[in-house]
């Protein structure tokens, strides 16, 4: 009984770790570039892949479309990217970075994605199995009643101090 207690608080702390370093590197790219990590990452994604769609986009950062389009009218506001409607389907939007925010990148610290997703690309397919296993295991003993939790970016330490 004491191998479990032992391995159920070593488990506890690497998640307060991991927890605490996706939340120091979004606070360091707040400080160098005055963005939030997810915009940081949202903007990157735009200079890989110019003339995304919204949809596209929340796709690619695994975040819900109306959140990403929440932070996309922040972006532009602060004339960091463009929107330009397609000339054949007027539905559709594809979005742009401004030379502005090309000139923000180039300044911004790396890795785009953030810390996690940078590690997790470097795990084996085997340990990204057991990885989304167990936490799926996690999250149901936990009865999470917040599904849409998934599709939010991390806030950073600050969160509440009102920085986009």
């Amino acid at each position: 009984m004491e191998v479990r207690q032992d391995r159920m608080q070593n488990i506890t702390k690497q998640l307060r770790v991991l927890f605490r370093t996706i939340q120091s590197h979004s606070k360091t790219v707040e400080r160098q570039c005055g963005l939030s990590s997810a915009k940081l990452w949202m903007m990157w994604e735009l200079f890989t892949n110019p003339g995304l769609k919204v949809s596209e986009l929340a796709k690619a950062l695994t975040i819900h479309p109306s959140t990403c389009s929440n932070m996309l009218d922040q972006l532009e506001d602060k004339g960091l990217l463009r929107r330009d409607r397609s000339k054949t389907d007027q539905r559709a939007v594809h979005l742009f970075l401004t030379d502005e925010g090309t000139k923000l990148l180039a300044m911004a610290p790396r890795p785009a994605q953030g810390t996690l997703s940078k590690a997790l690309e470097q795990l084996s397919d085997s340990h990204l199995t057991h990885l989304e296993d167990g936490l799926n295991k996690l999250i149901t003993a936990m009865q999470v009643k917040d599904e849409e939790a998934a599709m939010t970016p991390i806030p950073s330490l600050n969160a509440d101090s009102g920085k986009s």
